[in-house]
């Protein structure tokens, strides 16, 4: 009888302090901009909600980002890598070229700290990319 009492105050615990879990920053410098046409950003703040499966862009803003953001969810998280999506619409370069909207993905990988990013346009078949790192807080 004890052993499961013990065992129950014990599940009771992890779940309150799971239930509470602060949502975590991913702090990003991308270096490696070669394929990145101008769409992806040189520096990313984002905050996850592990709970929720949310996802903030703190920066780059929508405004930096030079369009509206739609939509944004943590698609995955494990024990080594996080994949999180975001929807960017009406978009326009600084050469004013528009497009109606891009689908962003970044791939983070926990045990190196490596981060790739992929932005695609809607109704285009290229892509956009980005590699560099991200500390994780």
């Amino acid at each position: 009888m004890y052993k499961f009492v013990g065992f129950s105050v014990f599940g009771v615990c992890l779940s309150v302090g799971m239930a509470f879990a602060a949502p975590q920053i991913l702090d990003c410098k991308l270096t490696d901009l070669k394929q990145s046409g101008g769409w992806i950003p040189r520096e990313a703040l984002i905050k996850v909600d592990t709970q929720t499966k949310s996802v903030q862009l703190i920066k780059p803003t929508a405004d930096q980002m030079n369009g509206k953001i739609v939509s944004s969810k943590l698609v995955r998280n494990n024990a080594d890598k996080m994949i999180l999506r975001w929807i960017v619409k009406g978009t326009k370069s600084k050469s004013n070229q528009a497009t109606p909207a891009f689908n962003f993905r970044a791939l983070f990988n926990k045990d190196t700290g490596k981060v790739s990013v992929i932005a695609k346009p809607l109704g285009y078949s290229n892509d956009f990319r980005a590699k560099g790192t991200c500390t994780l807080r």
